[in-house]
């Protein structure tokens, strides 16, 4: 099979819209009516940030991941996933999820990837009369092999702060991202941005509050001792080491994210849904029924196996009182 970028769309890419502004503005409208809470268009290059990502797979701290590397060249060019590209919108939703508990605020309730997916999808419904004929768009949401932050920092939805995470002004970094990439040439909507700003100052309470200290330098992670990737993306037993770090959790962890300045905005939200997941119940569970209760969830990513080898390490501890 031939790789994506040597694919070409059954129509050549389409002429050039008459007012490039207004449709952005109306992309970016689309997207706030649709329940984004920022967005904002940019034009598709190469990421500035290529150089920096490939030296921290060099240096290992993907761990497990080997899907990163195996894709890493696609993250230079937009054209590997849809053919012609030159605009990019780029969407932040709100996550509901708030307070502590044993799962990650992002995974609380439906699995992010269907509702960001499905509220882009309508918003390519939107624009599709507007934009010019045989205009091409495709929606990306995590999984495609984008640098996303970076793409939405210079979108103008934010920044990144020293936990690597997109944050966006008056809400946070509790957000899911998403992109619609497109062959129409659309005008961005923020002047370029330079995703390494650092606009942190002096604070450094995500660093400091990482139960193992997975943060080498700010925004550089050894995911290998990350919790998110212990719980999710480990798929080799723990070691003694790493049980202990887990304090119980299932799935994820937001302890600096909960610790940000910028996140305290989110202090009057409501809770959100359930937030812990009881570990009795997830040993009890076959594989129908970790299908049946999780096949909409973005708990899914950890596998059967996975979520109980998390859930039997939360109940040794308890056991240990």
């Amino acid at each position: 099979m031939r790789p994506a970028a040597s694919r070409v769309p059954r129509q050549p890419p389409p002429p050039l819209p008459e007012d490039p502004a207004g449709l952005s503005r109306a992309a970016v409208e689309a997207a706030r009516a649709r329940g984004f809470a920022a967005a904002g268009v940019l034009a598709a290059s190469r990421p500035v940030s290529f150089e920096r990502y490939r030296a921290w797979l060099e240096q290992g701290f993907h761990g497990e991941m080997a899907y990163l590397e195996r894709d890493a060249a696609a993250r230079m060019r937009f054209d590997a996933i849809l053919p012609f590209t030159k605009s990019v919108l780029a969407v932040a939703r709100a996550i509901p999820g708030r307070g502590p508990g044993n799962v990650a605020q992002y995974a609380r309730g439906e699995d992010y990837h269907r509702v960001v997916r499905r509220h882009l999808k309508e918003v390519i419904e939107d624009l599709r009369p507007l934009a010019p004929p045989g205009s091409h768009f495709r929606v990306c949401v995590d999984t495609a092999p984008l640098l996303e932050r970076e793409i939405a920092a210079r979108a103008g939805l934010g920044f990144i702060g020293k936990n690597g995470l997109l944050i966006v002004p008056g809400l946070g970094s509790h957000v899911v991202l998403g992109e619609i990439l497109t062959d129409v040439a659309l005008a961005p909507t923020a002047a370029p941005a330079d995703p390494g700003a650092d606009r942190c100052g002096s604070c450094t309470a995500c660093l400091d509050a990482c139960p193992t200290q997975a943060f080498v330098l700010p925004r550089v992670l050894d995911a290998r001792k990350c919790l998110s990737y212990l719980t999710i993306e480990k798929h080799t037993p723990f070691t003694a080491a790493e049980e202990r770090a887990l304090g119980g959790r299932l799935f994820g962890c937001d302890d600096c994210q909960d610790v940000c300045p910028f996140n305290e905005a989110r202090g009057a939200r409501p809770m959100g849904p359930a937030a812990s997941i009881d570990p009795g119940e997830v040993l009890a569970l076959s594989e129908e029924g970790f299908r049946a209760r999780y096949f909409g969830s973005a708990v899914w990513r950890a596998t059967p196996a996975g979520l109980a080898r998390n859930a039997a390490a939360a109940l040794r501890r308890e056991a240990r009182g």
